[in-house]
């Protein structure tokens, strides 16, 4: 496998793992506004008939209002996030990304005209991604490359990182700007 085609794999399962990652916290968010859905007019309606005239009863209206507000909240957060295009935007790039890693691995004695249309393709994907993950901070971009390595070749405990040859199973803070490891450790 050329370099080219190494990093271009290594950017991808970097980038898919990304994305898998952004993706759980906004469906943790949403499973979150479905529970409080339901919760709330359960509430509401114990409030309303089972503890009527009750000495609990302004203690559950209480919470069914409380709750309504939080409800209410992460509605409105989750209309201003858009969370539903968010979710749909990184499964989007979970899946480009993975097509990206696994098409790395069936390129080999490919045609100058066939790699040029995938070079092609990937530079858009890592536009899209770069657009996506632009707030993204080193030290997670560093951490996420440092998983890839270990993807890139499953099983395989002697890969390193391309610049600073150290290896991703072992890390210890440096320099090393793409992976983040101290340079020249011993495997």
């Amino acid at each position: 496998m050329t370099d080219k085609l190494r990093q271009t794999k290594l950017n991808a399962i970097s980038a898919k793992n990304l994305h898998r990652k952004s993706k759980a916290k906004y469906e943790w968010f949403s499973g979150v506004g479905a529970i409080l859905t339901i919760i709330v007019p359960i509430l509401f309606i114990i409030a309303q008939y089972v503890t009527k005239g009750t000495t609990s009863e302004n203690e559950v209206n209480n919470i069914s209002f409380a709750l309504s507000l939080i409800l209410l909240a992460v509605s409105v957060l989750a209309m201003i996030l858009n969370i539903t295009e968010k979710i749909t935007t990184h499964k989007i790039g979970v899946r480009n990304n993975l097509y990206v890693s696994n098409e790395c691995d069936n390129l080999n004695g490919k045609t100058d005209n066939e790699m040029e249309w995938f070079y092609r393709y990937v530079t858009e994907i890592d536009n899209q991604d770069s657009d996506t993950f632009a707030g993204v901070s080193d030290k997670t971009k560093r951490k996420t490359y440092r998983e890839a390595l270990k993807e890139f070749s499953p099983g395989d405990h002697t890969i390193t990182c391309p610049i600073c040859k150290s290896s991703p199973y072992k890390f210890k803070k440096g320099d090393c700007q793409l992976c983040g490891n101290s340079k020249n450790q011993i495997i």
